[in-house]
Protein backbone atom coordinates (compact mmCIF):
# COMPACT_ATOMS: atom_id res chain seq x y z
CA UNK A 1 0.00 0.00 0.00
CA UNK A 2 1.41 3.39 -1.08
CA UNK A 3 0.66 6.00 1.56
CA UNK A 4 -0.52 8.64 -0.89
CA UNK A 5 -3.64 10.81 -0.80
CA UNK A 6 -5.27 13.23 -3.23
CA UNK A 7 -7.55 15.91 -1.73
CA UNK A 8 -9.79 18.23 -3.76
CA UNK A 9 -13.00 19.35 -2.08
CA UNK A 10 -15.50 22.16 -2.39
CA UNK A 11 -16.71 21.77 1.20
CA UNK A 12 -13.58 22.51 3.22
CA UNK A 13 -15.10 21.38 6.53
CA UNK A 14 -12.50 19.30 8.37
CA UNK A 15 -10.14 18.96 5.42
CA UNK A 16 -7.22 20.60 7.27
CA UNK A 17 -7.53 18.15 10.16
CA UNK A 18 -7.89 15.28 7.72
CA UNK A 19 -4.74 16.30 5.85
CA UNK A 20 -2.80 16.72 9.11
CA UNK A 21 -4.00 13.32 10.30
CA UNK A 22 -2.91 11.67 7.05
CA UNK A 23 0.47 13.43 7.19
CA UNK A 24 0.96 12.19 10.73
CA UNK A 25 0.31 8.65 9.48
CA UNK A 26 3.05 9.00 6.87
CA UNK A 27 0.91 9.95 3.86
CA UNK A 28 2.19 12.16 1.06
CA UNK A 29 -0.52 14.72 0.25
CA UNK A 30 -1.38 15.88 -3.27
CA UNK A 31 -4.00 18.51 -3.91
CA UNK A 32 -5.53 20.88 -6.48
CA UNK A 33 -7.03 24.34 -6.77
CA UNK A 34 -8.52 26.03 -3.70
CA UNK A 35 -7.93 22.96 -1.55
CA UNK A 36 -4.19 23.08 -2.26
CA UNK A 37 -4.15 26.81 -1.49
CA UNK A 38 -5.94 26.24 1.83
CA UNK A 39 -3.55 23.47 2.89
CA UNK A 40 -0.48 25.50 2.04
CA UNK A 41 -1.82 28.53 3.96
CA UNK A 42 -2.40 26.21 6.92
CA UNK A 43 1.23 25.11 6.78
CA UNK A 44 0.46 21.58 5.58
CA UNK A 45 2.98 20.18 3.12
CA UNK A 46 1.32 19.18 -0.15
CA UNK A 47 2.19 18.77 -3.82
CA UNK A 48 0.07 20.77 -6.28
CA UNK A 49 -1.62 18.86 -9.09
CA UNK A 50 -2.59 20.99 -12.05
CA UNK A 51 -4.68 19.88 -14.98
CA UNK A 52 -7.06 21.36 -17.51
CA UNK A 53 -10.56 19.89 -17.72
CA UNK A 54 -11.53 17.43 -18.95
CA UNK A 55 -9.36 15.46 -16.55
CA UNK A 56 -6.55 13.74 -18.50
CA UNK A 57 -6.81 9.97 -18.77
CA UNK A 58 -3.34 9.53 -17.25
CA UNK A 59 -4.38 11.42 -14.11
CA UNK A 60 -7.58 9.40 -13.82
CA UNK A 61 -5.55 6.19 -13.98
CA UNK A 62 -3.40 7.44 -11.11
CA UNK A 63 -6.51 8.35 -9.14
CA UNK A 64 -7.89 4.88 -9.74
CA UNK A 65 -4.76 3.43 -8.17
CA UNK A 66 -3.48 1.79 -11.35
CA UNK A 67 -0.61 3.74 -12.98
CA UNK A 68 1.52 6.72 -11.99
CA UNK A 69 1.31 9.85 -14.17
CA UNK A 70 2.68 13.36 -14.68
CA UNK A 71 0.57 16.46 -13.99
CA UNK A 72 0.59 19.56 -16.21
CA UNK A 73 2.99 21.27 -13.83
CA UNK A 74 5.45 18.39 -14.03
CA UNK A 75 4.63 16.74 -10.69
CA UNK A 76 5.03 12.97 -10.70
CA UNK A 77 1.79 11.45 -9.51
CA UNK A 78 1.93 8.10 -7.74
CA UNK A 79 -0.85 5.55 -7.61
CA UNK A 80 -3.20 7.07 -5.02
CA UNK A 81 -4.53 5.06 -2.13
CA UNK A 82 -6.84 7.69 -0.61
CA UNK A 83 -8.90 10.06 -2.77
CA UNK A 84 -11.12 12.67 -1.10
CA UNK A 85 -13.31 14.75 -3.40
CA UNK A 86 -16.79 16.22 -3.50
CA UNK A 87 -18.89 18.18 -5.97
CA UNK A 88 -20.16 21.70 -6.27
CA UNK A 89 -23.47 21.86 -4.33
CA UNK A 90 -25.70 22.08 -7.37
CA UNK A 91 -28.92 21.39 -5.42
CA UNK A 92 -28.52 24.59 -3.44
CA UNK A 93 -27.82 26.56 -6.61
CA UNK A 94 -30.75 25.42 -8.76
CA UNK A 95 -33.20 25.87 -5.87
CA UNK A 96 -32.56 29.63 -5.75
CA UNK A 97 -35.42 31.77 -7.01
CA UNK A 98 -33.25 33.86 -9.35
CA UNK A 99 -31.37 30.95 -10.90
CA UNK A 100 -31.96 30.39 -14.63
CA UNK A 101 -31.39 27.27 -16.69
CA UNK A 102 -28.95 29.12 -18.92
CA UNK A 103 -26.56 29.40 -15.97
CA UNK A 104 -26.53 25.69 -15.18
CA UNK A 105 -23.54 24.68 -17.30
CA UNK A 106 -21.36 27.17 -15.41
CA UNK A 107 -21.88 25.26 -12.17
CA UNK A 108 -21.63 21.62 -13.25
CA UNK A 109 -18.60 19.99 -11.62
CA UNK A 110 -17.15 17.98 -14.48
CA UNK A 111 -13.64 17.61 -13.04
CA UNK A 112 -14.32 16.22 -9.57
CA UNK A 113 -17.11 14.06 -10.96
CA UNK A 114 -14.48 12.31 -13.08
CA UNK A 115 -12.11 12.16 -10.10
CA UNK A 116 -14.69 10.41 -7.90
CA UNK A 117 -15.63 7.95 -10.64
CA UNK A 118 -12.02 7.01 -11.23
CA UNK A 119 -11.38 6.39 -7.56
CA UNK A 120 -14.63 4.55 -6.85
CA UNK A 121 -14.13 2.37 -9.90
CA UNK A 122 -11.21 0.58 -8.22
CA UNK A 123 -12.98 0.17 -4.87
CA UNK A 124 -10.84 -2.79 -3.91
CA UNK A 125 -7.64 -0.75 -3.86
CA UNK A 126 -8.65 2.90 -3.39
CA UNK A 127 -10.26 4.50 -0.34
CA UNK A 128 -12.81 6.92 -1.79
CA UNK A 129 -14.12 9.65 0.49
CA UNK A 130 -16.91 11.97 -0.69
CA UNK A 131 -18.10 13.58 2.55
CA UNK A 132 -16.31 15.16 5.48
CA UNK A 133 -18.25 13.09 8.03
CA UNK A 134 -16.15 10.08 7.01
CA UNK A 135 -12.73 11.65 7.64
CA UNK A 136 -12.57 10.55 11.26
CA UNK A 137 -13.56 6.96 10.46
CA UNK A 138 -10.85 6.69 7.79
CA UNK A 139 -8.14 8.15 10.04
CA UNK A 140 -9.13 5.85 12.90
CA UNK A 141 -8.92 2.79 10.64
CA UNK A 142 -5.40 3.70 9.55
CA UNK A 143 -4.30 4.50 13.09
CA UNK A 144 -5.79 1.37 14.65
CA UNK A 145 -5.43 -1.27 11.94
CA UNK A 146 -3.06 0.26 9.37
CA UNK A 147 -5.78 0.44 6.71
CA UNK A 148 -9.38 -0.27 5.82
CA UNK A 149 -10.98 -3.67 5.46
CA UNK A 150 -12.36 -4.53 1.99
CA UNK A 151 -15.92 -4.21 3.28
CA UNK A 152 -15.24 -0.66 4.52
CA UNK A 153 -13.73 0.30 1.13
CA UNK A 154 -16.78 -1.04 -0.68
CA UNK A 155 -19.06 0.89 1.66
CA UNK A 156 -17.22 4.16 0.95
CA UNK A 157 -17.20 3.47 -2.78
CA UNK A 158 -20.93 2.74 -2.75
CA UNK A 159 -21.48 6.03 -0.96
CA UNK A 160 -19.47 7.81 -3.65
CA UNK A 161 -21.49 6.22 -6.47
CA UNK A 162 -24.72 7.12 -4.69
CA UNK A 163 -23.45 10.68 -4.23
CA UNK A 164 -22.63 10.92 -7.95
CA UNK A 165 -26.01 9.46 -8.91
CA UNK A 166 -27.86 11.93 -6.70
CA UNK A 167 -25.89 14.82 -8.19
CA UNK A 168 -26.70 13.80 -11.75
CA UNK A 169 -30.34 13.02 -10.91
CA UNK A 170 -30.68 16.54 -9.48
CA UNK A 171 -29.44 17.98 -12.76
CA UNK A 172 -31.75 15.69 -14.75
CA UNK A 173 -34.75 16.69 -12.60
CA UNK A 174 -33.99 20.37 -13.10
CA UNK A 175 -33.64 20.05 -16.88
CA UNK A 176 -36.55 17.68 -17.43
CA UNK A 177 -39.83 19.08 -18.72
CA UNK A 178 -42.69 18.69 -16.27
CA UNK A 179 -44.43 15.36 -16.52
CA UNK A 180 -41.56 13.23 -17.82
CA UNK A 181 -41.25 11.19 -14.62
CA UNK A 182 -43.43 8.48 -16.16
CA UNK A 183 -40.85 7.78 -18.87
CA UNK A 184 -39.32 4.33 -19.31
CA UNK A 185 -36.39 5.24 -17.07
CA UNK A 186 -37.05 7.30 -13.95
CA UNK A 187 -34.19 8.85 -12.00
CA UNK A 188 -35.04 10.64 -8.78
CA UNK A 189 -32.80 12.29 -6.22
CA UNK A 190 -34.15 12.85 -2.72
CA UNK A 191 -32.51 15.03 -0.08
CA UNK A 192 -33.22 14.43 3.59
CA UNK A 193 -35.12 17.31 5.15
CA UNK A 194 -35.36 15.93 8.66
CA UNK A 195 -34.93 12.77 10.68
CA UNK A 196 -38.19 11.62 12.26
CA UNK A 197 -38.47 10.11 15.73
CA UNK A 198 -40.24 7.06 14.30
CA UNK A 199 -42.55 5.96 11.49
CA UNK A 200 -46.20 4.95 11.66
CA UNK A 201 -45.24 2.76 14.62
CA UNK A 202 -42.46 3.27 17.13
CA UNK A 203 -40.42 0.31 15.88
CA UNK A 204 -40.18 1.78 12.35
CA UNK A 205 -37.43 4.19 11.32
CA UNK A 206 -38.46 7.18 9.21
CA UNK A 207 -37.27 10.45 7.66
CA UNK A 208 -38.75 13.24 5.55
CA UNK A 209 -37.19 13.77 2.11
CA UNK A 210 -37.76 16.31 -0.64
CA UNK A 211 -36.67 16.34 -4.28
CA UNK A 212 -33.04 17.43 -4.40
CA UNK A 213 -32.68 20.88 -5.94
CA UNK A 214 -36.41 21.63 -5.77
CA UNK A 215 -37.46 24.94 -4.29
CA UNK A 216 -39.16 24.39 -0.93
CA UNK A 217 -42.89 23.86 -1.31
CA UNK A 218 -45.70 22.09 0.48
CA UNK A 219 -44.74 20.57 3.82
CA UNK A 220 -41.09 21.23 3.03
CA UNK A 221 -41.92 24.95 3.26
CA UNK A 222 -43.87 24.67 6.53
CA UNK A 223 -42.83 26.83 9.46
CA UNK A 224 -43.17 25.39 12.95
CA UNK A 225 -44.08 28.28 15.27
CA UNK A 226 -44.59 26.26 18.42
CA UNK A 227 -44.60 22.73 19.78
CA UNK A 228 -42.38 19.67 19.36
CA UNK A 229 -41.10 18.39 16.03
CA UNK A 230 -43.39 16.39 13.78
CA UNK A 231 -43.46 12.63 13.45
CA UNK A 232 -44.43 10.50 10.45
CA UNK A 233 -48.15 10.46 11.25
CA UNK A 234 -48.28 14.21 11.80
CA UNK A 235 -46.99 14.76 8.27
CA UNK A 236 -49.70 12.51 6.84
CA UNK A 237 -52.46 14.33 8.76
CA UNK A 238 -51.11 17.78 7.89
CA UNK A 239 -50.91 16.92 4.20
CA UNK A 240 -54.48 15.63 4.03
CA UNK A 241 -56.01 18.32 6.25
CA UNK A 242 -54.39 21.29 4.55
CA UNK A 243 -55.05 20.05 1.00
CA UNK A 244 -58.70 19.47 1.93
CA UNK A 245 -58.98 22.96 3.44
CA UNK A 246 -57.54 24.48 0.27
CA UNK A 247 -60.33 22.89 -1.80
CA UNK A 248 -62.57 25.66 -0.40
CA UNK A 249 -62.75 29.33 -1.33
CA UNK A 250 -64.99 30.17 1.63
CA UNK A 251 -63.74 29.90 5.25
CA UNK A 252 -63.44 26.29 6.43
CA UNK A 253 -62.10 24.13 9.22
CA UNK A 254 -61.04 20.59 8.30
CA UNK A 255 -60.17 18.18 11.09
CA UNK A 256 -58.23 15.06 10.09
CA UNK A 257 -56.87 12.10 12.00
CA UNK A 258 -55.00 9.02 10.76
CA UNK A 259 -54.72 10.57 7.30
CA UNK A 260 -58.47 10.93 6.75
CA UNK A 261 -61.12 13.59 7.39
CA UNK A 262 -63.17 13.30 10.55
CA UNK A 263 -65.13 16.58 10.36
CA UNK A 264 -65.41 19.56 8.03
CA UNK A 265 -67.39 22.76 8.47
CA UNK A 266 -67.59 25.81 6.23
CA UNK A 267 -69.34 28.92 7.60
CA UNK A 268 -68.82 32.69 7.27
CA UNK A 269 -67.18 32.86 10.72
CA UNK A 270 -63.88 31.00 11.17
CA UNK A 271 -64.63 30.40 14.85
CA UNK A 272 -68.02 28.93 13.92
CA UNK A 273 -66.27 26.66 11.42
CA UNK A 274 -64.21 25.23 14.26
CA UNK A 275 -67.24 24.96 16.56
CA UNK A 276 -69.18 23.11 13.87
CA UNK A 277 -66.38 20.67 13.13
CA UNK A 278 -65.86 19.89 16.80
CA UNK A 279 -69.57 19.40 17.43
CA UNK A 280 -69.87 17.02 14.48
CA UNK A 281 -67.08 14.72 15.68
CA UNK A 282 -65.58 15.54 19.09
CA UNK A 283 -63.70 12.24 19.25
CA UNK A 284 -62.16 12.82 15.86
CA UNK A 285 -60.45 15.96 17.11
CA UNK A 286 -58.59 14.14 19.89
CA UNK A 287 -55.03 13.78 18.64
CA UNK A 288 -56.01 15.15 15.24
CA UNK A 289 -55.05 18.11 13.06
CA UNK A 290 -57.18 21.19 12.48
CA UNK A 291 -56.56 22.99 9.18
CA UNK A 292 -57.79 26.41 8.08
CA UNK A 293 -57.62 28.16 4.72
CA UNK A 294 -57.45 31.64 6.27
CA UNK A 295 -55.25 33.40 8.78
CA UNK A 296 -56.20 32.12 12.23
CA UNK A 297 -57.73 34.84 14.38
CA UNK A 298 -57.65 35.29 18.15
CA UNK A 299 -61.22 34.01 18.72
CA UNK A 300 -60.44 30.78 16.87
CA UNK A 301 -57.15 30.39 18.75
CA UNK A 302 -58.93 30.72 22.10
CA UNK A 303 -61.33 27.93 21.08
CA UNK A 304 -58.44 25.73 19.99
CA UNK A 305 -56.98 25.88 23.48
CA UNK A 306 -60.07 24.04 24.72
CA UNK A 307 -59.64 21.17 22.22
CA UNK A 308 -57.37 18.15 22.17
CA UNK A 309 -56.01 18.58 18.64
CA UNK A 310 -52.27 17.95 18.39
CA UNK A 311 -51.57 20.18 15.40
CA UNK A 312 -52.92 23.34 13.79
CA UNK A 313 -52.03 24.41 10.26
CA UNK A 314 -53.02 27.55 8.39
CA UNK A 315 -51.56 30.03 5.88
CA UNK A 316 -50.83 32.40 8.77
CA UNK A 317 -51.78 33.63 12.23
CA UNK A 318 -52.78 36.98 13.70
CA UNK A 319 -50.16 38.07 16.29
CA UNK A 320 -52.59 37.69 19.20
CA UNK A 321 -53.71 34.27 17.92
CA UNK A 322 -50.13 33.06 17.76
CA UNK A 323 -49.51 34.29 21.29
CA UNK A 324 -52.57 32.37 22.52
CA UNK A 325 -51.65 29.15 20.75
CA UNK A 326 -48.06 29.24 21.97
CA UNK A 327 -49.35 29.22 25.53
CA UNK A 328 -50.52 25.62 25.19
CA UNK A 329 -47.67 23.22 25.79
CA UNK A 330 -47.25 20.50 23.19
CA UNK A 331 -49.52 22.04 20.54
CA UNK A 332 -47.85 22.05 17.15
CA UNK A 333 -48.60 25.31 15.35
CA UNK A 334 -47.58 25.49 11.69
CA UNK A 335 -47.97 27.96 8.89
CA UNK A 336 -47.87 26.62 5.37
CA UNK A 337 -48.04 28.55 2.10
CA UNK A 338 -50.63 27.32 -0.33
CA UNK A 339 -48.88 24.87 -2.70
CA UNK A 340 -48.91 25.61 -6.40
CA UNK A 341 -50.50 22.43 -7.71
CA UNK A 342 -49.19 21.18 -11.02
CA UNK A 343 -51.07 18.79 -13.31
CA UNK A 344 -47.81 16.84 -13.52
CA UNK A 345 -47.45 16.08 -9.81
CA UNK A 346 -46.99 12.42 -8.96
CA UNK A 347 -47.92 10.02 -6.19
CA UNK A 348 -45.43 7.28 -5.30
CA UNK A 349 -46.21 4.18 -3.32
CA UNK A 350 -43.81 1.46 -2.34
CA UNK A 351 -44.89 -2.14 -2.94
CA UNK A 352 -43.00 -5.41 -2.64
CA UNK A 353 -40.44 -5.47 -5.43
CA UNK A 354 -41.04 -1.99 -6.80
CA UNK A 355 -42.75 1.39 -6.72
CA UNK A 356 -46.14 2.37 -8.11
CA UNK A 357 -46.26 5.82 -9.71
CA UNK A 358 -49.38 7.71 -10.75
CA UNK A 359 -50.44 11.25 -11.54
CA UNK A 360 -51.76 13.08 -8.47
CA UNK A 361 -55.54 13.30 -8.09
CA UNK A 362 -55.71 17.08 -8.46
CA UNK A 363 -59.14 17.34 -10.10
CA UNK A 364 -62.40 17.70 -8.26
CA UNK A 365 -64.52 17.29 -11.42
CA UNK A 366 -63.87 16.79 -15.12
CA UNK A 367 -66.87 19.00 -15.88
CA UNK A 368 -69.98 20.15 -14.05
CA UNK A 369 -71.80 17.22 -12.40
CA UNK A 370 -74.90 16.06 -14.27
CA UNK A 371 -78.27 15.96 -12.54
CA UNK A 372 -79.81 12.67 -13.70
CA UNK A 373 -83.11 12.85 -11.76
CA UNK A 374 -86.32 14.75 -12.41
CA UNK A 375 -85.84 16.84 -9.29
CA UNK A 376 -82.80 19.03 -9.18
CA UNK A 377 -81.04 19.68 -5.86
CA UNK A 378 -82.20 22.74 -4.00
CA UNK A 379 -79.68 25.51 -3.37
CA UNK A 380 -79.08 24.19 0.16
CA UNK A 381 -78.67 20.62 -1.07
CA UNK A 382 -76.28 21.69 -3.84
CA UNK A 383 -74.04 23.48 -1.34
CA UNK A 384 -74.05 20.49 1.01
CA UNK A 385 -73.38 18.07 -1.86
CA UNK A 386 -70.30 20.05 -2.91
CA UNK A 387 -69.05 20.07 0.69
CA UNK A 388 -69.57 16.31 0.98
CA UNK A 389 -67.91 15.61 -2.39
CA UNK A 390 -64.80 17.62 -1.50
CA UNK A 391 -64.58 15.70 1.77
CA UNK A 392 -65.10 12.21 0.32
CA UNK A 393 -62.24 12.88 -2.11
CA UNK A 394 -59.85 12.73 0.87
CA UNK A 395 -61.40 9.76 2.68
CA UNK A 396 -60.18 6.20 2.26
CA UNK A 397 -62.02 3.98 -0.21
CA UNK A 398 -64.71 2.83 0.08
CA UNK A 399 -65.99 6.06 1.60
CA UNK A 400 -69.31 7.79 2.25
CA UNK A 401 -69.87 11.27 3.66
CA UNK A 402 -73.12 12.69 5.02
CA UNK A 403 -73.46 16.46 5.26
CA UNK A 404 -76.14 18.83 6.43
CA UNK A 405 -76.06 22.52 5.65
CA UNK A 406 -72.40 23.54 5.75
CA UNK A 407 -71.23 20.79 8.10
CA UNK A 408 -70.04 17.24 7.51
CA UNK A 409 -71.81 15.12 10.11
CA UNK A 410 -70.51 11.66 9.34
CA UNK A 411 -67.51 10.21 7.52
CA UNK A 412 -67.21 6.50 6.88
CA UNK A 413 -64.00 5.29 5.27
CA UNK A 414 -62.12 2.09 4.41
CA UNK A 415 -65.31 0.08 3.99
CA UNK A 416 -65.00 -3.33 2.38
CA UNK A 417 -67.83 -2.30 0.04
CA UNK A 418 -69.75 0.85 -0.79
CA UNK A 419 -72.75 -0.69 0.97
CA UNK A 420 -70.78 -1.11 4.20
CA UNK A 421 -69.44 2.45 3.88
CA UNK A 422 -72.92 3.95 3.48
CA UNK A 423 -74.42 1.88 6.29
CA UNK A 424 -71.57 2.88 8.62
CA UNK A 425 -72.03 6.55 7.73
CA UNK A 426 -75.75 6.31 8.52
CA UNK A 427 -75.02 4.49 11.79
CA UNK A 428 -72.53 7.18 12.84
CA UNK A 429 -75.07 9.86 11.95
CA UNK A 430 -77.80 8.26 14.05
CA UNK A 431 -75.38 8.01 16.95
CA UNK A 432 -74.68 11.76 16.84
CA UNK A 433 -77.89 13.18 15.42
CA UNK A 434 -79.69 13.74 18.75
CA UNK A 435 -76.98 16.19 19.91
CA UNK A 436 -76.70 18.10 16.62
CA UNK A 437 -79.13 20.83 15.59
CA UNK A 438 -80.84 20.30 12.25
CA UNK A 439 -79.61 22.84 9.69
CA UNK A 440 -81.20 21.57 6.52
CA UNK A 441 -81.57 18.49 4.33
CA UNK A 442 -79.18 15.57 4.64
CA UNK A 443 -77.06 14.73 1.57
CA UNK A 444 -74.64 11.91 0.87
CA UNK A 445 -71.49 11.67 -1.25
CA UNK A 446 -69.86 8.37 -2.23
CA UNK A 447 -66.45 7.93 -3.80
CA UNK A 448 -67.56 4.90 -5.83
CA UNK A 449 -70.48 4.27 -8.16
CA UNK A 450 -73.46 3.04 -6.15
CA UNK A 451 -75.25 -0.25 -6.69
CA UNK A 452 -79.02 -0.10 -6.20
CA UNK A 453 -78.81 -1.82 -2.80
CA UNK A 454 -76.35 0.81 -1.55
CA UNK A 455 -78.46 3.72 -2.79
CA UNK A 456 -81.50 2.25 -0.99
CA UNK A 457 -79.48 2.28 2.24
CA UNK A 458 -78.51 5.93 1.67
CA UNK A 459 -82.10 7.06 1.08
CA UNK A 460 -83.34 4.98 4.02
CA UNK A 461 -80.80 6.80 6.16
CA UNK A 462 -82.47 10.12 5.40
CA UNK A 463 -80.51 11.45 2.42
CA UNK A 464 -82.61 13.64 0.16
CA UNK A 465 -79.84 14.19 -2.38
CA UNK A 466 -76.86 12.09 -3.47
CA UNK A 467 -73.69 12.68 -5.47
CA UNK A 468 -71.78 9.70 -6.81
CA UNK A 469 -69.44 8.98 -9.75
CA UNK A 470 -71.96 7.01 -11.81
CA UNK A 471 -70.89 4.52 -14.45
CA UNK A 472 -72.29 1.37 -12.83
CA UNK A 473 -74.65 -1.20 -14.29
CA UNK A 474 -77.34 -0.12 -11.80
CA UNK A 475 -77.30 3.55 -12.89
CA UNK A 476 -80.67 3.44 -14.64
CA UNK A 477 -82.36 1.65 -11.74
CA UNK A 478 -80.81 4.13 -9.30
CA UNK A 479 -82.28 7.04 -11.22
CA UNK A 480 -85.72 5.40 -11.18
CA UNK A 481 -85.46 4.81 -7.43
CA UNK A 482 -84.55 8.45 -6.75
CA UNK A 483 -87.40 9.66 -8.93
CA UNK A 484 -89.83 7.42 -7.05
CA UNK A 485 -88.62 8.90 -3.74
CA UNK A 486 -88.42 12.51 -4.99
CA UNK A 487 -84.69 12.48 -4.29
CA UNK A 488 -82.10 14.36 -6.33
CA UNK A 489 -78.99 12.67 -7.66
CA UNK A 490 -75.88 13.96 -9.39
CA UNK A 491 -73.39 11.94 -11.40
CA UNK A 492 -69.95 13.47 -10.91
CA UNK A 493 -68.45 11.67 -13.88
CA UNK A 494 -65.22 11.11 -11.94
CA UNK A 495 -64.33 8.90 -9.01
CA UNK A 496 -61.85 9.55 -6.20
CA UNK A 497 -60.53 6.24 -4.92
CA UNK A 498 -57.92 6.67 -2.21
CA UNK A 499 -56.18 3.66 -0.68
Amino acid sequence: MDRTAYLSVHDKTGVEDFARGLTGLGFAIYSSGSTYKLLREAGIEAEEVRYSPPVPAALLKALSGRFPAISENGVELPRFYVVAADLYPIAGIVSQEDFSVEELSNFLDQANSAVLRAAAKDFGNVVTVCRHRDYGEVLAAFADAGGLEPEAKRKLAARAWQYLAAYEATVAQYLSPAGTLLDDEVVMSLKKVSELEYGENRHQRAAFYALSGARPSGLNAARLHSGPWLNFNHYLDLDTAFELALEFEEPVCAVCKHDRPSAVCSLPSQADCLRGALAADPAGAVGGTAAFNRQVEAETAALLLETFVESVVAPGYAPEALKILRSREGLRVLSLPAPVLSPHELELRSVSGGVLVEAKDNRLFHSDPACVTRRKPTEAEAAALLLAWKTVKYAKTYAAVIAEGRTVLSVSASGSSSYDAVRAAVWHLRDRRPILPGAGPLVLAADAALPLKTLKAALAGGASAVIQPGGWQDDEDCVKLCDSRNAAMLFAGIRHFRH
